[in-house]
């Protein structure tokens, strides 16, 4: 810390950020509600994949009231292919409460806005910094990379101690002045230049200030996170069609993945006899590997479609099925 407590690097990060930063949608107009929704976006997704989704996802909910005034299912069809739903449901949730509770404006204090469904300490932090210039920190993966090598802490990224340190340095290091700017150039340090493999150095701003460049030991921390060995899903689902119309089935919120989406109906979960294999996907949901497997198939005689299961026009399947999992399985019919 320099005489006025503020990091050496503060002002060269800064400038750095000014001047490369890349040209993100959520950063123009940066009000709260665009914030809120790219960062909520944002969580275990990549830029690249965010980046359309964003922007039809606004063009459909220009606003907050828009979104709280939708309906769930719709929420979810325009949320279609980002995975992680339950971010969407959060997201619509927590519009009804702004609209409820703040008249509709969103609130910009801490207290209020980690109250909100699927916020917590880190996107509250994004939200306050960035959109209403208060000096909250944040702490992501990217920032997490930063720190260690900067200030040379050896640990491994997902582990809850070393997370913890992490921000209360954070907290110390986030400048009264441009806070939002600050976080933004922090994770884009990360993202571009302080990467977890190969990081340029050479192209860093505060590389003179890094503690594990002077060792020459940032390709050595933080340490990676702990692998967790996937877990092999068989899935068969059934191809139901009469009439035009093809049986979807709603899943419940007890499944182990795809909670509360409509689906096609699993083998063994109603009266029908598989046929013709018509496809076959792998796919991964979380560390969840998939092999999936469809067939065509017909309702038993006098068996009746459950109440959770719907007889849908096959042209509008896709206002359904959400999931990139269907859409691997569909592709072609």
């Amino acid at each position: 810390m320099n005489g006025e407590g503020q990091w050496e690097g503060t002002r060269g990060l800064l400038r750095w950020y000014g001047r490369a930063k890349r040209d993100l949608p959520w950063r123009r107009n940066a009000t709260p509600y665009r914030v809120w929704v790219s960062e909520i976006m944002l969580q275990q997704t990549t830029v690249a994949a965010v980046t359309p989704k964003y922007e039809a996802f606004l063009r459909r909910f220009p606003t907050l009231a828009l979104l709280a005034d939708s309906e769930e299912d719709e929420v979810l069809k325009h949320w279609a292919g980002l995975g992680y739903y339950s971010r969407a449901r959060n997201l619509r949730r927590a519009a009804l409460s702004v609209v409820a509770d703040h008249n509709g404006e969103f609130p910009a204090t801490f207290d209020a806005v980690i109250k909100l469904p699927g916020i917590g300490r880190y996107t509250a932090g994004a939200i306050l910094s960035i959109a209403f210039q208060k000096p909250y920190p944040l702490v992501d993966g990217n920032v997490i990379r930063v720190f260690s090598r900067l200030f040379g802490l050896k640990g491994r990224a997902n582990d809850p101690g070393f997370l913890k340190k992490m921000w209360p340095l954070a907290e110390r290091l986030v400048p009264q002045a441009s806070p939002g700017d600050w976080n933004q150039a922090l994770m884009e340090l990360g993202a571009t230049v302080c990467t977890p493999a190969t990081p340029s150095c050479g192209a860093c701003p505060v590389a003179n200030h890094c503690i594990a460049f002077k060792k020459n030991i940032q390709d050595k921390i933080p340490l990676p996170k702990a692998s967790r060995k996937p877990v092999a899903v068989r899935w068969t689902f059934l191809w139901i069609e009469k009439n035009g119309k093809v049986l979807l089935w709603r899943r419940s919120e007890k499944e182990r993945l795809l909670k509360n989406l409509w689906g096609l109906p699993e083998a063994g979960r109603l009266a029908a006899s598989p046929g013709r294999l018509l496809a076959t996907v792998a796919h991964a949901i979380t560390h969840h590997a998939l092999e999936v497997a469809l067939r065509e198939a017909s309702l038993d005689k006098c068996a009746v479609a459950p109440p959770e299961a719907r007889w849908v026009p096959r042209g509008e399947m896709r206002d359904y099925l959400v999931s990139s999992l269907w859409l691997k399985l569909l592709k072609g019919r």
